[in-house]
C-alpha cells in the first residue's frame, strides 16, 4: 500500500502537467485557426472585424471554438495603440480566467504567441491605421 502511495505521489504531478499542456495546446490551436479566419476576413473586406466582448465570435470567423479549456475566455481585441497604429490580438485567459496583460497596447509582436502568467496572447497583426483607425479608441 505504501509503495502504491509513493508511486501515485510521483505520477500525479506528471499527469497534471501533461493535462495542463494538452489544454494549452488546444487553446493555441484554436487561436491559430481564429487568426487565419481574421486574416482571410481582412483580405476579403479590407479591414479586420470590430472588437467584440470575450467569448463572442467576431464577424467573419468560422473556426471560433464551441468550448474553451478550463471554461475560460477567448477574447478578440482590435485596438488603436497610438502613433497611428492598430493592433489585433487573440487572448486565452487560462485557468484563472483573469486578464494578466495590458489593454490598448501591442502586447506581442505579430505573428507570435506569448504567455502572461497563465494567459496566452497571440499577436495577429500590427498595422498603420491613421488617427481615425479601425480599432477601439486608445
Amino acid at each position: 500500500m505504501v509503495i502504491m502511495g509513493v508511486l501515485a505521489a510521483l505520477i500525479y504531478p506528471t499527469f497534471m502537467d501533461m493535462s495542463r499542456r494538452a489544454h494549452y495546446g488546444k487553446a493555441k490551436q484554436a487561436m491559430g485557426s481564429v487568426s487565419k479566419d481574421l486574416q482571410l476576413y481582412r483580405l476579403e473586406n479590407g479591414q479586420y472585424p470590430p472588437e467584440v466582448a470575450a467569448n463572442v465570435k467576431p464577424e467573419g470567423v468560422i473556426n471560433w471554438p464551441q468550448t474553451v479549456p478550463y471554461d475560460s475566455s477567448l477574447d478578440y481585441d482590435h485596438w488603436r495603440v497610438g502613433g497611428g497604429r492598430c493592433y489585433v490580438q487573440i487572448s486565452f485567459l487560462g485557468e484563472s480566467n483573469q486578464k494578466a496583460y495590458t489593454d490598448y497596447q501591442e502586447n506581442v509582436p505579430p505573428p507570435a504567441i506569448q504567455k502572461f502568467d497563465d494567459n496566452l496572447v497571440f499577436g495577429v497583426d500590427s498595422y498603420e491605421c491613421g488617427l481615425s483607425g479601425q480599432g477601439n479608441v486608445e
